[in-house]
């Protein structure tokens, strides 16, 4: 059993407890809130807005870069150069488009038309990168070559190559003569000048020999001498042709002028 302090010391334990009450008290404080409290979180602050920085506009594209969404292209820019191809009886925009390697609606947009109909002498425009000019002076796309390619397989595809390039120079010589068209169409598509669009064979797919032809052809090699006509004597007995002026004859094929 503990003996009772004198009054004095009693006093004096007082004064040291209310001394560390308050001291505990003070550094309470000091922390800024007392223990066993919950730390509330701070408040979402809102997003800062951009400001156009020193020599900017607002709506200038961002100095970092980022891409901006895209602007419209108009149907020019779609293509690295344009030409003009003009509109020549028998013609259409199927044909046009599939000549030069666009869909009929692109043809359209191209150049703002609003209706299918066309009149001979109208300019449309169309991708030049498609168009190219050849030593024996034509100009062709790569679509009017495979065409070419065609009529020489359809017509000559048993024939001699050389033969094979015969045909093709006789559809070039046609182009560049003043009595037919003067476009590759034109030509192969003129009423009864060739057999193979009667009957279809035209559209069947040409080999590689009848490709290499038509190319020999383009640059410039006429085995013909520049006939304009050519037939199979034995199969046609047709009095025009057999009247014809020949040039030459390569396999069964006599070409004419």
């Amino acid at each position: 059993m503990l003996s009772r302090l004198p009054d004095p010391q009693q006093n004096m334990v007082r004064f040291a407890w209310a001394a560390a009450a308050v001291v505990l008290v003070f550094s309470f404080s000091a922390v800024g809130e007392p223990l066993g409290l919950i730390r509330q979180s701070t408040p979402p602050q809102a997003p800062a807005l951009e400001v156009p920085g020193e020599g900017e506009e607002p709506g200038d594209p961002p100095a970092d870069g980022l891409a901006q969404d895209p602007q419209p292209v108009s149907p020019e820019g779609q293509f690295s150069a344009l030409t003009v191809h003009t509109v020549e009886a028998g013609d259409s925009l199927y044909w046009i488009a599939l000549t030069y390697g666009l869909s009929i609606a692109e043809l359209k947009e191209l150049n703002n038309l609003k209706s299918d109909v066309l009149r001979v002498g109208q300019r449309l425009l169309v991708p030049v990168d498609q168009v190219k000019h050849y030593p024996v002076g034509v100009r062709l796309t790569n679509q009017e070559v495979e065409w070419l390619a065609q009529m020489i397989y359809a017509e000559a595809r048993g024939e001699p190559y050389l033969g094979q390039v015969a045909v093709g120079a006789v559809i070039i010589n046609r182009m560049l003569s003043p009595q037919f068209p003067n476009t590759l169409r034109g030509v192969l598509f003129q009423t009864n000048a060739f057999q193979p669009i009667q009957n279809g064979s035209f559209y069947m797919t040409p080999n590689e020999t009848a490709r290499r032809a038509a190319l020999e052809a383009l640059n410039g090699h006429d085995p013909t001498g520049g006939a304009l006509f050519f037939f199979n004597p034995r199969r046609s007995s047709d009095r025009f042709m057999h009247s014809r002026p020949v040039k030459v004859t390569i396999g069964n094929h006599r070409f004419t002028m």
